[in-house]
């Protein structure tokens, strides 16, 4: 199955290609419910995990829901067992994008890094990795778009003001 002309590409349960989109997506408002919650300060680990997984659990649900809706509305009928699979994986990658920030909080945690502030501390880094796998992201997204070298720079300097729009959020909810 395939959605959309270079978004995604789903043969069955075999081949399976991350779709950049969803990562920028996701990375956005991930950094977004970060920039909001480091406001009022992150008190334990818990609430560090609960910070980074809320987020992207509600847009794993919420993409794979507009998803299903797109999908009747196109058909005029309920998806097959088989299209739901593939829009729940396709929603899934939000899910995905957990992982990282979860390692770096459960670092922080075993190994008691920035001690009495190791999850605000955790979370001030995962912030900083969000931005620059955004720009990450937009280099990769504007190499696929177009391969050259121009596209790709193009691509992440965009994914970069994007993220100025993110520290800007931040900055001016902290004063």
């Amino acid at each position: 199955m395939r959605i959309g002309r270079e978004r995604l590409t789903l043969v069955g349960w075999g081949r399976f290609a991350l779709d950049v989109e969803v990562a920028v997506y996701g990375t956005v408002v991930l950094l977004t419910v970060l920039a909001v919650a480091q406001d009022d300060g992150i008190d334990d680990f818990a609430e560090a995990v609960q910070v980074v997984v809320g987020p992207l659990v509600a847009t794993f649900a919420a993409h794979l829901f507009a998803s299903v809706l797109a999908a009747v509305n196109a058909h005029r009928a309920l998806p097959s067992g088989a299209r739901f699979r593939a829009l729940t994986a396709h929603a899934a990658q939000y899910l995905l994008l957990a992982v990282p920030p979860l390692v770096v909080v459960l670092v922080y945690g075993l190994a008691g890094i920035g001690a009495p502030h190791g999850a605000d501390a955790a979370i001030d880094l995962v912030a900083d990795l969000g931005l620059l796998l955004l720009v990450v992201l937009g280099g990769v997204g504007g190499w696929r778009a177009l391969p050259r070298w121009w596209s790709a720079v193009l691509g992440a300097l965009a994914a970069f003001v994007l993220g100025l729009v993110v520290i800007v959020l931040r900055i001016l909810i902290e004063h």
